[in-house]
């Protein structure tokens, strides 16, 4: 088997043992929207006053962080204006443009923070795809 399927395999089984805790009962208990969450790529909506929506792109979990979308509700990526706030920035990002997530645990913050590498929070508790997401959730939560 080439290394780069050894890799994909590996990174199948990260995902989806991690995904698997965001269970639909979990993400109604939570007011959550899950659009998919079929490897690679988790997709939700954090409902709330102001709803938001997330895509993980976990195609090389755990070695590398998700990358981290904001999407319209509709599952567009924001490409314009979005309302900065903490660790969600307006942007624009220097290598796909629009806004980005700028925290612990997404691929842009550690691709950028090169003094603050995922090797110190990868395999943590709450540093997983779903733990990643929830953190996440809870500063939009409290920020809008």
């Amino acid at each position: 088997m080439r290394a780069a399927a050894v890799h994909e395999a590996l990174a199948r089984v990260n995902f989806e043992r991690d995904v698997a805790m965001l269970t639909e009962r979990v993400a109604a208990r939570l007011n959550l929207v899950v659009h998919s969450r079929d490897y690679p790529i988790l997709d939700v909506t954090v409902q709330h006053t102001r709803p938001v929506r997330l895509r993980f792109q976990g195609d090389s979990f755990d070695e590398l962080p998700p990358l981290v979308t904001i999407l319209h509700l509709d599952g567009t990526a924001h490409r314009g204006p979005f309302p900065p706030g903490g660790v969600f920035n307006a942007g624009p990002h220097s290598k796909h443009g629009g806004p980005f997530v700028c925290m612990r645990g997404s691929r842009d913050y550690h691709t950028h923070h090169l003094e603050d590498a995922w090797s110190n929070y990868r395999g943590q508790d709450g540093m997983g795809i779903v733990g990643i997401f929830m953190q996440l959730a809870s500063v939009w939560r409290k920020g809008t």
